[in-house]
């Protein structure tokens, strides 16, 4: 399916960022115009210091552009522009709508894993305590870390705190799933661990917006965009990732020869 077949969750016109440094205008972001759509997994890709957290920050609230919009919609929720809204509500908006993955995971230090993902889910006035608790208990089971939900962040590992982060950024059932640079710190079975989840998601129906220097995380991918002097120099299209596929020698293939021809 073309993306001008697809339904777009986000979009931007003339998205840009800029930063005042001894007296001149750095432009990170310049002009931008992007959509996402529903069911995709999206990474960003580009060289270090292209502007692809910042970009994703833009996207999702975090940060305010310079200038430019950004929309927002689903079936349930008209077309919301973020942008216009005030902070408060800013804020409130990501609770419902948007979840997000570090590299570094920013788990709460005196809360076990099972109360980190708990917090964000009892913001959500749709739920009750109870239904809360019980999607958090199956999260920690679909991620493999439910005999360590008691544990602190501090008593596991870094791929299975990671793997806690992605069960509190899902507990509210978000309409996009941005993760930055989310395998930055984990070895490489950690890193696979994680990038499976993240495709089992997006299988499920999870849209996913990835920002990531790896080709090895940007297999997952089935759209990948290219950054570049602040804006979207280039994008790759791919089928859906599968598990069964590997090796996935052909894919890895068709990434790396697309990234050479956009001199990455």
């Amino acid at each position: 399916m073309s993306n001008s077949e697809k339904d777009w969750l986000l979009r931007t016109e003339g998205l840009c960022k800029s930063f005042a440094h001894e007296g001149n205008q750095n432009h990170v972001l310049d002009r931008i115009d992007m959509s996402l759509y529903a069911g995709d997994f999206t990474v960003v890709m580009g060289s270090s210091g292209s502007g692809k957290s910042t970009l994703l920050y833009c996207l999702s609230g975090m940060d305010r552009p310079t200038s430019g919009k950004v929309f927002y919609r689903t079936e349930k929720k008209p077309e919301t522009e973020l942008t216009a809204l005030k902070e408060k509500e800013l804020a409130a908006f990501r609770v419902y709508e948007f979840g997000f993955i570090f590299q570094k995971v920013h788990l709460v230090g005196n809360l076990t894993l099972w109360e980190n993902v708990l917090v964000p889910g009892y913001l959500h006035s749709g739920r009750s305590a109870a239904e809360v608790k019980a999607y958090a208990g199956k999260l920690l089971a679909d991620m493999g870390i439910a005999e360590a939900k008691d544990r602190l962040p501090s008593q596991v590992s870094g791929g299975e705190a990671q793997r806690a982060a992605i069960a509190r950024a899902v507990i509210n059932s978000p309409g996009i799933l941005f993760a930055d640079e989310p395998t930055g710190a984990l070895n490489r079975r950690s890193t696979e661990e994680v990038l499976d989840l993240l495709s089992a998601l997006n299988q499920a129906g999870q849209t996913v917006l990835m920002v990531t220097h790896d080709v090895r995380a940007a297999l997952r991918a089935n759209r990948i965009l290219y950054l570049e002097d602040g804006n979207i120099g280039g994008e790759l299209s791919l089928s859906p990732y599968l598990q069964e596929e590997r090796p996935l020698c052909d894919r890895e293939t068709q990434i790396h020869a697309w990234l050479s021809s956009m001199h990455w």
